[in-house]
């Protein structure tokens, strides 16, 4: 009965991951309102009831998608802060991170929107956005306290923190020019003013 039991439960996580991988590349074709349980089971190769069954709203697929875009910006940052070389490339790195180019698309800063506007509502999403935000938190202050005294790279730490959110959220509007380059640039150009001040 224990085989059974952890059969079962192996197949509902791959099931699950690959729902989730389903629901993200549907969101990225067809954006948020075409992000349907249908297409998404269609995607997978699922019934909708089962896509039902594993996500009971809409917040729950978007956080889906958050999470998995999340999931891929750690990733590239944690590429890029293995090839830095010092302090200030790491901080650099963390900034870049934020903003890989194929992930920096209207679509997904909209799916961001959605998701903040659902937080407060789910712990889940709440919890997930903590441990976001603590990691963001953590990398950007092991590169800044080497680099200046502690009460000003918190500082720092937390402007980046908002000037990120900040581009994200305001790339969600449709009149939005900046792209991902261009605000690296001005996050970065930011922080060279913050760490040159005497």
């Amino acid at each position: 009965m224990a085989d059974v039991t952890v059969a079962r439960t192996r197949i509902e996580k791959i099931r699950r991951r690959d729902l989730i991988e389903a629901a993200y590349q549907t969101f990225l074709e067809y954006g948020f309102k075409g992000m349907t349980v249908v297409r998404i089971g269609e995607r997978a190769g699922m019934s909708h009831g089962i896509v039902n069954y594993y996500f009971k709203s809409k917040d729950e697929l978007v956080s889906a998608v958050v999470r998995k875009a999340n999931f891929l910006i750690m990733q590239d940052t944690v590429l890029r802060l293995r090839a830095a070389k010092s302090p200030r490339e790491r901080v650099s790195a963390v900034i870049a991170g934020n903003f890989a180019a194929d992930l920096f698309t209207r679509e997904i800063a909209r799916a961001w929107v959605s998701y903040y506007a659902a937080l407060g509502r789910q712990g889940d999403m709440d919890r997930m956005q903590r441990v976001v935000d603590a990691r963001l938190s953590s990398n950007l202050m092991h590169a800044l306290t080497q680099l200046v005294d502690r009460v000003r790279a918190r500082r720092v730490a937390d402007y980046i923190a908002v000037l990120i959110d900040g581009y994200w959220l305001r790339h969600a509007k449709s009149d939005d020019a900046v792209d991902a380059a261009a605000a690296i640039r001005q996050i970065e150009e930011f922080v060279e003013s913050q760490l040159s001040a005497p």
